[in-house]
């Protein structure tokens, strides 16, 4: 009689059916995904599936996991020349976070702009060379893309976002290019938009120069726009008011749009930060003297929906909010470091003060087994 192979045994008709099966696979995390590949030549084959994938990591985005050993969810940095990475859990958790050290990885010892994470990849521009490259820190792989030609200078500067556009299942970076202003010819800015297609290999230039909000002006040259459900968004001044806004660009539409901010910014923000806190777009600005407002849009699109999330007393350096527990810890990010601020009683906590000091950019990525290569 011929003994049951493994395989037999998982999805024989008295066992769990395929579709069941999937549902639990995907709700793994990557390290037992890798592992369970070698269970049989079945999971190999579903686990490795470019749809697989691309659901593993929707449903971990959805999912907000939270701060347990199990979260899903790392932090990169940037400081000059060093790109480092740890575990959220980690810097919850630990005294001293264990930290990774990518030194070397993508180019060597180079300075990395962080224009954007999605589903798992980091997109990086390295300014020697032009170019931006995708990478997947989990599974440590990574691809060249090219550069957007667009020239820039002491007149014109660009900025960045990186995302995901679900309605041609592509991912795709955005240069925004403005030009700065020349004597009073504000109004007279110079604009171009470019959009790299990760699925067609190549840049194009953008129609969406006819509805970009007029009299608006990016902030803030070296932040990125944050990825919030298929759009990618920066902060913004009205030139004429100097009101503070947000400006949003729909990648599947190839549009522009103003975003209202908070009630407070109508009365006019000396400065404005915008972040992705849990899948929802945050934005901490200073209205009040020295105290850091940090307000969260709770239903993105919907103006009336910011909500004051908590006011840290005290601040007047930049910070931005990475992660939030559901204990109200929040992890900010400092041009000194990283932190934890406790909003139940107002103190600070530096986990990693020594580790992930004087860091330029720090990004929350999921981890997911999305390869760069593949796309």
């Amino acid at each position: 009689m011929e003994e049951p192979t493994i395989e037999s045994f998982f999805f024989s008709p008295t066992n769990l059916p395929p579709e069941m099966m999937e549902e639990i696979l995907l709700r793994l995390p990557v390290k037992s995904l890798k592992r369970f590949k070698c269970v049989c030549t079945s999971w190999r084959s579903l686990i490795s599936e470019t749809l697989f994938i691309l659901k593993h990591a929707l449903w971990l985005e959805a999912s907000k996991a939270t701060t347990s050993k199990k979260s899903p969810y790392g932090v990169i940095t940037t400081s000059r020349y060093h790109l480092k990475s740890c575990c959220v859990h980690s810097l919850y958790n630990q005294p001293m976070a264990n930290v990774f050290e990518h030194d070397g990885e993508l180019l060597g010892r180079d300075y990395y702009q962080v224009v954007g994470t999605c589903n798992g990849l980091v997109c990086f521009h390295v300014d020697y060379n032009k170019s931006f490259y995708l990478w997947n820190p989990t599974i440590k792989l990574q691809q060249r893309l090219r550069g957007s030609d667009l020239e820039t200078g002491d007149e014109a500067v660009v900025n960045y976002g990186f995302g995901y556009d679900e309605s041609e299942d592509d991912y795709k970076i955005v240069a925004l290019l403005q030009q700065r202003k020349i004597g009073a010819l504000l109004q007279q800015r110079k604009r171009e938009v470019m959009v790299y297609s990760t699925r067609k290999k190549l840049w194009r230039r953008s129609s969406s120069n006819t509805c970009f909000p007029s009299g608006v002006v990016l902030a803030n040259k070296s932040r990125s726009g944050i990825y919030i459900n298929g759009t990618l968004n920066w902060a913004a001044t009205h030139s004429s008011s100097s009101v503070s806004t947000i400006i949003s660009y729909d990648m599947s539409r190839d549009v522009f749009k103003e975003l209202l901010g908070p009630g407070c910014c109508k009365r006019g923000c000396f400065t404005m930060t915008l972040g992705d806190l849990r899948g929802c777009l945050s934005m901490v600005c200073y209205c009040k003297g020295a105290n850091a407002d940090v307000w969260v849009m709770k239903e993105f699109g919907e103006g009336e929906s910011w909500s004051k999330l908590l006011s840290i007393p005290g601040l007047t350096e930049f910070v931005r909010p990475l992660w939030i527990s559901r204990g109200l810890v929040v992890l900010l990010e400092f041009r000194s470091g990283l932190a934890l601020y406790n909003c139940a009683n107002g103190k600070f906590q530096y986990p990693v003060q020594d580790s992930l000091s004087s860091c330029r950019d720090a990004k929350v990525y999921i981890k997911t087994l999305v390869s760069p290569r593949d796309l």
